[in-house]
Order: C-alpha cells, then structure tokens, then sequence
C-alpha cells in the first residue's frame, strides 16, 4: 500500500504527470532507449564497433568533467554521440548512402529538415502495442484522463494517441519550447519538451539542440512552476538517476523559496520500476543536489498506481475544464473588449463572501441569452439521475427535457410517462401532447426490444451479466448483449453497471450517449419504471 500516493488522491486534485520513455517501453514492442537508438542509427551507417567509439567518448567526456557522476557522463556521451551521428547521417544521406521513404536530398533543403531528425521520427512515427499489455494499458488510458497537465521527453506520440482514444475531445498538444511562449489554459495540455515525430526539425537530440534548450530553461521553469505549485506533481517512466528528471527538479526548485520548497515536498512523487515487486516500496528521499526531499515509490505493479490515481473525481473532466474556460475568456475579455459585455452579475459587496459562499453552497454557472436562463440539465447528467432514482432534477424540469429532445431519440423517460401526471404540469398544451405521443413508442418494450441488431449479441442465453462484461468486445457489442438478456438479468446489477458506464463518460466528459447504449437505458427504463410495473 503506497500512503502517498493514498494521500494525494484523497485530496481529489487532478495531478501533473511527468511520462518517461520507461512508460513507452513497458507497453510498446521493441522500444530502445537512448543508447540503443544510437546504436541502431550507427549501424544503419554500415559502422562497426559502436561501444568502442561510445567508450572513447566517454573516456574524453569523464576526461573534461572530472566532476561528473557515471549518470551525467552516460548522459552527455550520448548528447555528443547524437551530435556526431547527425553529421555522418546527414552527410551520408546527401551521398545516396542511406535513404528515408518519402523524403529526398531535395525534400531536405526545401524543407530545411535534418535528414537525421527525419530519420528519428519515422524510427517512433510507428509503433506497435505489446499484445499482453491489454488490462494496464486500460488503467493507463483512465489516468491519462484525470491529469491536468502532461509533461513528457518523449518523441513517439503514444501519450496522445492513448489519450484521444479515451476522449472525444483532444488533448492540446505543444511541441518543444512553443507552448511555454503561448497563452494557455493549463488544463488538459500536454508538452513535448524535446519534440515530437510530428515536427522532426524540434527534436532535442545533439549538443547544439540541449544548448538551446538550455537557454529557455530558466522561462520554461517559470511557466511549469505556474502549473505545478498547487498540483500534485508525479513523475512516471523516469528513474531518479535520470539527468533529464533531476534537471527538471533541480530547476524548479532554484526558482522556489523556503516555504514553496515546503509545499513542494508533500506533493512531489516519483514512481519508479522495481522488476516484479507487486507492493508498494515508500522512501523519502532527501537529496541535496536536487534541493529538495521527495517521495519514491518502487513497484512493478503500475495498473494499480494508475488506478488510484484514475479514481480523482472532481465532477467534471479536465478536458471539459479547459472547454468552459475557453468560452469564458471568450466570452468575457474578447467579448468585453468590445464593451458588449451585460455584467450586472454580482455586487461589489457579494463579491467580497462569493469565494466563501462557493465553497458552503451548491453553485450553478450558467451561460446563455441574460432574458432566459432555464435549469436544463445536459444528457449525461439527466441520466445519471434518472438512473440512480435519487430523483434531485424535478419532474417538471425532466418533462422540459423530455420535450427538447430529438422525436426518435431514446432516452429513460417512464417515470414521468403518465396522462394524469402530464396534464397536471405547468407545460403548455401543445407540449403536453408531444409528451403524452411518446408514450406509445417510448413504453413499448417488445418494440424497442426488436430494434436490437442481433449480429452484434455475442451470448445469447445468459442470466448473468458477468458473462457479458469486460470480454474484450466492443462496448456497442457489450450494450446489445445486455439488452437482448435483459428479460434474464438481475436489474440491480444492470442499474450498477449502467450507472458505473454513465459516470465513467461522465468523468472523461462525454456529453453524447451512443444508440446501443441509449436502447439499454430504455429497455431497462421500460422494465423498471413503466407505469403499471410492478
């Protein structure tokens, strides 16, 4: 058991996360680390002996920095290895002697890229899922979720891709030094520190590259301890050996006084691989070249670490965050630099007790036209309701919902399907019969029922819905199942598996329900709640 890890998420805030290459290794066939690049690229030359070359620069780097650890001469040997490789590759590209797919002599000084670079994108552009990585790699992609800010050394484009693959809205993504000069919103970002296969000329590889990267350090650690001061901070894939990780820290923490370096300590975790220890090792570890203590937590058993982490909820996703946040500076500096800003919001008074009041109340935020302003709820959080039967959003608002809904659309609506109770309501008319229409469609369960498309049912003939769950099918395939064995199923076990379904898109912040999950919403709906039922 990891009592850090137990603490910070039990404070409930989205963490940032530092991604080493050691993650990318763990769950991508034949992944090198940086020396192997190297040697691959060495050989690709038609070279021989690439130890012995690699053990006399070495010699030399020890030579000039007596001063030097073993971690910081393997360090800088293979920064000055990368420099030398780049001439030969290039040169040797130039000659015809070596070739990339696509890209030619001519495409190179057109597009003013380094062969080499090019070279190193194509060797990540590709990768290639381990087959037994299926169960961490789900926990991984639920963590990737709940960050506010990913920071990563890595070119390959892994991280992002397992993000998207988990959410329709995108994480933002910056290349190199760019982001750390552009206006951002700090939540759901991620930051290639040294570059991407998506921009080969930004990838950080040779001395003169670390030069440069060196320069900006000092704005780049500024705009991370902007990110990171109120956030817990937690470093995944990296050892504490690492140079790149140490320089990060140590950079941050030269920037911090006393009492920041304090903050910084309880919020400062490092998780690093112990082969096949599937507890949890908790050391705090007080290092003076870093200027910091922090916590080092070994295991092998990364699922777990991204389960716990994965279990932060906050109520919305950080994706959904930086969405709001958009339109409000949208909408309040674009908007108010125009001077059409309607802003009669609050007192000066009330603004002095609203951090107060925000944090002892429920708030609503709304955005809309300033005449009208209703308090319709959006489809995942109608449902969850609904689902649930805490019952909290009144039948009168659930009717308005009802209403605004697409004819065809399923959704749960049983409960508020009756003449008596639709007569009775403040709608108007015309709207209380389109609702009472729906009755017909909307509580027919043998005409919903039919809709199924049995292609997709992969168990015909089950009582048990753990026959049906986590089987590795679609989930479109996983929701037919259940329905077309719903007649069979325990209810209480669908209710919680509808509601852990609801709360998971909920949480990565989904705002659409997909039709075979929306006809098990209703078939459900028409077993439990159709007027008559028992």
């Amino acid at each position: 058991m990891t009592m850090i890890l137990d603490k910070l998420m039990s404070e409930n805030e989205f963490p940032v996360v530092f991604i080493g290459a050691g993650l990318s290794k763990r769950f991508l066939e034949k992944f090198p680390d940086w020396t192997s690049l190297l040697e691959e690229f060495w050989n690709q030359l038609g070279y021989e002996n690439f130890y012995g070359e690699y053990n006399n620069i070495r010699d030399e780097m020890a030579e000039e920095n007596p001063s030097y650890s073993e971690k910081e001469i393997n360090h800088y040997s293979n920064i000055r290895m990368g420099t030398i490789l780049e001439a030969n590759y290039n040169k040797a590209f130039n000659r015809n002697e070596v070739s990339i797919k696509g890209f030619t002599p001519k495409d190179a000084f057109q597009t003013r890229i380094s062969p080499f670079k090019k070279a190193i994108s194509e060797r990540f552009g590709n990768y290639t899922v381990k087959q037994d990585a299926h169960g961490e790699l789900e926990a991984f992609r639920k963590m990737l979720l709940k960050t506010q800010i990913i920071l990563t050394t890595n070119y390959d484009e892994f991280i992002e891709n397992t993000y998207n693959s988990a959410s329709k809205y995108n994480i933002t993504k910056y290349i190199g030094q760019k982001g750390f000069f552009q206006e951002t919103f700090g939540f759901a970002e991620l930051y290639k520190l040294h570059g991407c296969v998506e921009s080969p000329n930004d990838i950080v590889i040779t001395e003169n590259d670390y030069s440069n990267f060196d320069k900006n350090s000092v704005l780049i650690s500024a705009k991370i301890i902007s990110m990171m001061l109120h956030s817990p901070i937690i470093f995944i894939g990296y050892s504490l050996t690492d140079i790149n990780v140490r320089n990060i820290i140590s950079e941050f923490t030269r920037s911090l006084n006393e009492e920041e370096i304090q903050i910084l300590e309880n919020r400062l975790v490092l998780i690093e691989r112990l082969e096949g220890e599937k507890g949890f090792i908790e050391e705090n570890i007080n290092d003076k070249d870093l200027g910091c203590k922090l916590k080092v937590v070994k295991t092998d058993n990364f699922e777990e670490v991204f389960k716990k982490i994965s279990k932060i909820n906050q109520g919305i996703a950080p994706t959904e965050v930086r969405k709001y946040q958009h339109v409000i500076k949208e909408l309040i500096i674009d908007r108010g630099k125009k001077g059409t800003l309607n802003s009669l919001l609050l007192s000066p008074e009330e603004l002095d007790v609203l951090e107060e009041d925000i944090l002892n109340k429920n708030i609503t935020v709304a955005l809309g036209d300033s005449k009208y302003i209703f308090q319709i709820p959006d489809l995942i959080s109608y449902t969850i309701d609904y689902i649930s039967d805490k019952d909290e959003i009144s039948t009168e608002i659930r009717m308005r919902f009802a209403i605004l809904q697409n004819a065809t659309a399923r959704f749960p609506i049983n409960k508020i399907l009756d003449t008596n109770l639709i007569n009775g309501s403040s709608l108007h008319p015309t709207e209380k019969e389109k609702l009472i229409q729906k009755i017909n469609t909307f509580s027919d369960f043998d005409k919903q029922y039919g809709t199924i498309v049995t292609a997709s049912v992969f168990n015909r003939n089950t009582d048990q819905l753990q026959n049906i769950i986590g089987k590795g099918f679609k989930k479109e395939n996983e929701y037919e199942t259940i329905s077309y064995n719903i007649q069979r199923l325990d209810l209480a076990e669908v209710k919680d598996y509808l509601l852990e379904e609801l709360t998971e898109l909920k949480e990565v912040g989904e705002i659409k329900i997909n039709t075979q999950l929306r006809r098990l919403l209703l078939l459900y709906d028409i077993l439990k709640n159709k007027r008559g039922n028992a």
